[in-house]
Formats: C-alpha cells, sequence, structure tokens
C-alpha cells in the first residue's frame, strides 16, 4: 500500500497526470473580485483596449465588444468581432489594469474561461483569440526581465481551423532581445490536437511559483518547469482578445473580404486562489470535516487513513509525512502537493 502512495506523490509532483481543479479540489477559492460571468455587462476591472489600438493585423475599437445569448444552452457571452470594412481589419479585447503597469494583484491562482470560437464559412482562418496574462518592466530594463508573458489559449493563425490549442510562456531579456522570446520553444510552447474550437470549451491554467499547468475542459495536458524555468513572481495584466494574424509567409493566407471574420465568444472568466493558514496538522480524523487550506505541514498515520471511494488533496508548504499504517485502499486516491505558499494572505 505504501507504494501505491508514493507513485501517486511523485505524479502529482510535477503535474502529468492527476488534474486538480477547483471543481475537484477544495483548497481553490473563487475571487469574486475578478471573476466574471458576462451576463450582459462586464465588472469594473475591465478596460476596453484603447481606441484603436492595434494588436495582431487588426485595429480594436469598442463597438466590435458585443453581448450574445446562446437560447439552447442559456449562456449569456462576451463576444469579439473581427470584422472588415473598407478593406481596414476591425476587433476587439479587454484588460485588466493599464497596457504596462497599473496591476490590479492577479498572481498565483487557477485562471479559467469557458469559450468557443466562430468563423464565417468558407473563409481562411486569419482569426488569432488569446486569453494571456503580461507584466512588463517597461520603460525600464529591470531584473529578471524586460517581459514576460503566460498564454493560456492563443492558437494563431490557421491553427484555429486545424483544431490545435496552443500555449505557452514567453520573455524578453530587454527591449532589443527578440531572439529570446521564446528561450527554447520545444519546452516553452505546448499544443494540444483535435480540439474543435467551435465548441464551447473550459481553457485553463494552474500558475504556482515553480509551475505552469495547462488544462483543457478540466484535464491537465502540459506542463512547463519546473526544470525549464521559474515563470515570473509578479502581479500581473490579464488579457482577453480577438487579434487577427494575416502576415502568414504563406503558411496560411487568409482571404480578404468584406465583413465579418469571425467571432470569439467568451461566457465567463473565473479566478481562484489558494488559502492558506500556516498550521501544522497531525492527523486527520474526518476528511469530511477538514479545513481544505493550505497547511505548513501535514503528518499522517494509520488513524488518517482514507477509507475506498474517498478523493482527496491535500496541500502543504514545508512537507506532508505518512507515517507507518497510513494507507489509501483500493477505490481511494489521494493528491499530495508541496510547493511555497502562492496564497491570498
Amino acid at each position: 500500500m505504501k507504494k501505491g502512495i508514493i507513485f501517486l506523490f511523485i505524479i502529482n509532483i510535477y503535474g502529468l497526470v492527476i488534474s486538480q481543479t477547483p471543481q475537484t479540489d477544495p483548497h481553490w477559492i473563487m475571487n469574486n473580485t475578478f471573476s466574471d460571468e458576462f451576463n450582459g455587462s462586464r465588472k469594473s476591472i475591465w478596460q476596453n483596449y484603447g481606441l484603436y489600438d492595434s494588436l495582431g493585423s487588426a485595429i480594436h475599437r469598442p463597438q466590435n465588444i458585443q453581448y450574445g445569448i446562446e437560447t439552447e444552452s442559456g449562456r449569456n457571452f462576451l463576444r469579439f468581432i473581427a470584422e472588415v470594412e473598407n478593406g481596414t481589419i476591425y476587433s476587439g479585447g479587454i484588460r485588466t489594469g493599464l497596457e504596462f503597469g497599473g496591476y490590479l494583484g492577479l498572481g498565483y491562482g487557477y485562471y479559467e474561461i469557458e469559450a468557443r470560437v466562430l468563423q464565417t464559412p468558407n473563409i481562411v482562418s486569419g482569426l488569432w483569440p488569446a486569453f494571456w496574462t503580461q507584466h512588463s518592466y517597461k520603460p525600464t530594463n529591470s531584473p529578471p526581465y524586460w517581459y514576460e508573458e503566460i498564454d493560456i489559449f492563443e492558437p494563431c493563425n490557421c491553427q484555429v481551423r486545424a483544431n490545435e490549442h496552443e500555449v505557452g510562456y514567453h520573455r524578453r531579456l530587454n527591449d532589443y532581445d527578440s531572439a529570446s522570446i521564446n528561450i527554447d520553444p520545444e519546452k516553452h510552447r505546448k499544443t494540444k490536437y483535435n480540439v474543435d474550437m467551435s465548441l464551447w470549451h473550459k481553457y485553463a491554467i494552474e500558475w504556482l511559483p515553480e509551475r505552469l499547468t495547462f488544462y483543457c475542459d478540466d484535464e491537465a495536458f502540459a506542463v512547463i518547469g519546473p526544470d525549464t524555468l521559474t515563470p515570473y513572481h509578479q502581479n500581473t495584466n490579464l488579457w482577453i482578445d480577438l487579434q487577427t494574424d494575416l502576415d502568414t509567409g504563406g503558411y496560411c493566407p487568409p482571404d480578404i473580404i468584406e465583413g465579418i471574420l469571425g467571432y470569439f465568444d467568451v461566457n465567463y472568466f473565473r479566478y481562484y486562489q489558494l488559502s492558506c493558514d500556516s498550521v501544522d496538522i497531525n492527523e486527520i480524523l474526518d476528511y469530511n470535516t477538514y479545513n481544505y487550506t493550505m497547511k505548513k505541514s501535514i503528518t499522517l498515520s494509520g488513524a488518517s487513513s482514507l477509507i475506498s471511494g474517498e478523493n482527496i488533496s491535500l496541500r502543504a508548504t514545508d512537507f506532508i509525512k505518512l507515517d507507518v499504517g497510513f494507507e489509501v485502499p483500493i477505490g481511494a486516491e489521494l493528491y499530495l502537493d508541496i510547493h511555497p505558499a502562492p496564497c491570498d494572505n
């Protein structure tokens, strides 16, 4: 039985197999200040991109952000519209804080949207939907990096039509260091294939001090760190937008037409954080009444053994010790995670 426990523990340290989402792990607490259901309105934390800001090949403007209702499911969603008027491409986007600076307190945690991408039929994709975080030291060149970015959902150009969901992390050492945007693309860019983006999916990330774990529909599919990088330890801005990518070098050239190119619909944004009480726990006699906050340490013996059917997650900052006699029987699951505390208190 001990062998089984150790096996689960090793897997979960590196985030390779077990998915721990707010739906399955009670340690995650929703931050209602930032979370937004987009039910016909937006919270004041969001700003439109500046009037006629340009990202990708599109000029962004407020009228390209609207609201929609899907009668069948009851979803009320935020809609970003990419369209061509008189040969000029327009779209829309929102962000928290200012473009560079003005951070509002977003940091470590679990970020999730439910979204879909709809393209005008028979038009080769130039759509570039994005859900991403950004931190910049502009205009100063302060350590450790001049610019950093986490892409939680960012399929570029025809990856949308090819059903390729791409995520990643990039950084730049200074304004002239364009070559280091992707230090090692094979390690810092990940792709999940066969994701039909015209359907509703949940796109999410668990951002902890030593790793980024990317999720699609509550399943972990990619990890960046801890061996490849240490993601930035800063407050961040959050961006949700529909860009366009028309400079493709012939890889997937889009058709330039007058009218609608497509939509990026976002049903909600939810932000969860870990809560800590930094105490030492010696035995858990009832997992139903246990306070699922991050502890300083947890020590368990036979008195704390699981029973079949239990699915338990435990988190600590210093250590978790499993003494002789502790058991996880067939039919039970145990997730253990130890890392420095990225807590909201």
